[in-house]
């Protein structure tokens, strides 16, 4: 029993690691800043640089901020099927965001009651879990990311409005692959980095805690 609990503790607190990494790597905007000169977005959008910024700054806002009303994006035109997917876009997000505040606040309480009871197995199930995903998806990601790209859109997406048409919808000329490629591995690494933080963390408490 004490072992299916600390599983599904371990459950809660990687789903709130993963979605957390995901909402930082979404905000950590400085990524997305260094690949507008990295891989010349000002020429293949023939926008500059303070331009790009205001639109991504949008779609950041727009996606993980409740108070951002309908889509407009500031200087870009942009059409219905576009409107469309990023509404679609910021559903997906909107919905990450309930999942980490309601994991946030499970693992806490869970947390608190297993430390309480002198329980730290949950430390080290997590750190599994948490680094499992990261190799797992690092693989397909590093062989073909263009493939993955695809095949990820088509799971999440019941359309294919995100098959952009630089003519109608040119915000896609400042959102290169490349771009996505970046931000992704770096959510993987903030989640290496938290589950080897689990893994120190739970040798640290056994060993404080005699366990």
């Amino acid at each position: 029993m004490k072992k299916i609990l600390n599983i599904m503790i371990s459950i809660s607190l990687a789903i709130f690691i993963i979605s957390g990494s995901v909402i930082l790597g979404l905000k950590f905007k400085s990524i997305y800043y260094k690949d507008i000169s990295k891989l010349n977005i000002s020429s293949l959008s023939g926008l500059s640089e303070d331009e790009i910024k205001l639109n991504y700054d949008y779609l950041i806002d727009y996606n993980l901020n409740n108070s951002v009303g309908e889509f407009k994006l500031p200087t870009i035109k942009y059409s219905k099927e576009g409107k469309i997917h990023f509404e679609e876009v910021r559903n997906i997000f909107q919905f990450i965001k309930k999942v980490f505040y309601i994991s946030f606040v499970i693992s806490l309480v869970i947390i608190i009651f297993n430390i309480k009871n002198r329980n730290i197995k949950f430390l080290k199930y997590s750190s599994i879990m948490t680094i499992l995903l990261p190799i797992i998806t690092a693989i397909p990601v590093m062989i073909n990311f263009n493939y993955f790209f695809i095949k990820f859109h088509q799971i999440v997406f019941s359309n294919d409005y995100w098959i952009f048409d630089p003519e109608v919808d040119p915000v896609i000329n400042i959102l290169p692959q490349e771009v996505f490629f970046h931000i992704g591995i770096f959510i993987l690494i903030i989640m290496l980095l938290i589950s080897i933080l689990l893994q120190i963390a739970y040798r640290l408490i056994k060993k404080k805690m005699k366990i």
